[in-house]
């Protein structure tokens, strides 16, 4: 009756056999019975043979190993008759059967994680990025990515995704970066908390429908699951309409900025230096600050005096200048500048104007 039913488990058993679940159970059910037989055959050939532990042990393993040392062996008829009941006709497939299911079962769990369908138990202290944009997320995060490698207060961070968008592994980009995911939904909280939530250094929550309001929706729902898994992360979220900014804000989101699919760096800079965002989304719009640029000729001008007259007579913060070569960006206050357009920060209601300019250049020269 017994048997039977051993016989019957076997026969459903043998259908998920390759799952990790089946491995594993196969591989202790056999370690167990190879435990069993080494015990058995260490005490045959201690008590029939007269070997000492030492030695019943020793002619045990290199039999079961197929060594087959030669030093010692068996002599008696019963001595025998158990190395080959217990060795060469169990023992021996049993072993190799250990073997081969140990190295299936590595690399089943080697092809998971790939998949990320396994938690990383060891994850913290670390930058978690949940969702990826729908469209081209490859290249978007190969660009986020670089640029927290290039910034020297993440260039260490480990970096891992919470996304459903890389079933079969992540390219190669982004793995020869360092970078791990989890495939699962981030609107779950056991998802959350296998990410590792907790234990984050720094979170980012993507839009994945960068012109879909109804993204802020879902951002809004994992901001309330974080908050009942609790975390010390420092959180950058993408808004999409910017009446949901301070709604995210109260849901716990330290950051809320417009998703930028062009330029990752923001979420960068918000991570690090919160702030610096605002100031450059203002720059992507007309509805505030403005950089603007003004032709006008200028020779031999010293840098923080052209600063200096430009924010005393209105005409804005200069940030840099054309000449023949191109553009110069925010160039040393002691350097002589000359050349043929100024590129200044304005207030979109300023109304400032190439006479303006033209004059405060005059002023700088007089």
């Amino acid at each position: 009756m017994i048997v039977a039913r051993w016989f019957a488990r076997r026969r459903y058993f043998r259908f998920s056999r390759h799952i990790a679940g089946a491995i594993r159970r196969r591989l202790i059910r056999a370690i167990c019975l190879f435990l069993v037989l080494f015990a058995v055959h260490v005490l045959v050939m201690m008590t029939a043979e007269g070997y000492a532990l030492g030695d019943a042990a020793w002619l045990t393993i290199t039999t079961a190993t197929t060594v087959g040392y030669g030093d010692i062996s068996a002599d008696t008829l019963i001595g025998r008759t158990a190395t080959t009941l217990c060795m060469y006709v169990f023992g021996i497939f049993l072993l190799a059967q250990i073997a081969t299911d140990v190295f299936d079962y590595r690399t089943l769990q080697r092809d998971r994680r790939r998949r990320g369908q396994l938690e990383w138990k060891n994850m913290k202290d670390h930058l978690l990025v949940i969702n990826v944009p729908t469209e081209h997320p490859e290249a978007y995060l190969a660009r986020l990515v670089a640029d927290v490698r290039n910034t020297p207060q993440l260039a260490d961070i480990p970096v891992q995704l919470l996304t459903t968008s890389f079933p079969e592994g992540l390219p190669t980009t982004l793995v020869n970066e360092g970078v791990t995911h989890y495939t699962a939904v981030a609107e779950n909280t056991e998802s959350l908390r296998a990410a590792k939530v907790s234990e984050a250094r720094h979170i980012v929550v993507i839009a994945g429908e960068s012109n879909d309001p109804r993204a802020d929706a879902l951002t809004y729902d994992i901001l309330s699951r974080i908050a009942d898994i609790r975390t010390k992360a420092s959180i950058v979220v993408e808004a999409v309409d910017d009446g949901n900014r301070q709604r995210l804000l109260d849901a716990g989101a330290t950051t809320v900025v417009r998703p930028v699919r062009a330029y990752p760096e923001i979420v960068v800079r918000a991570m690090i230096e919160p702030g610096t965002e605002q100031v450059l989304e203002n720059l992507f719009t007309h509805e505030a600050d403005r950089l603007a640029r003004f032709d006008a000729e200028f020779a031999n001008l010293r840098w923080r005096t052209v600063v200096s007259q430009f924010v005393q007579g209105g005409a804005g913060l200069p940030l840099g200048y054309v000449d023949s070569n191109g553009v110069h960006t925010n160039p040393s206050p002691d350097a002589i500048c000359t050349g043929e357009g100024i590129i200044t920060l304005i207030k979109d209601a300023a109304g400032v104007t190439r006479e303006a300019v033209e004059d405060c250049l005059r002023k700088c020269a007089a």
